[in-house]
């Protein structure tokens, strides 16, 4: 889970962790995006809430997510 704290190696630990869980999965790339937004909680959730209707439907993929 992460919660959205600004701590970018609690991040890139998040982002490392989910893409392990991708792979061994095998998690299509039109998946990856929801199946990861579900692992975020608190302040993570709420941004995701406000800015989910803008970006999906414009070619969303899980890049696209952890570099916004």
């Amino acid at each position: 889970m992460y919660d959205g704290k600004y701590d970018i190696v609690e991040l890139e630990n998040w982002i490392r962790g989910i893409e392990k869980i991708f792979t061994v999965l095998d998690v299509s790339e039109e998946k990856k995006a929801n199946i990861g937004t579900f692992y975020l909680t608190k302040e993570a959730h709420i941004w995701w809430n406000t800015v989910k209707d803008r970006l999906l439907g414009f070619d969303f993929t899980w890049s696209k997510f952890w570099m916004n």
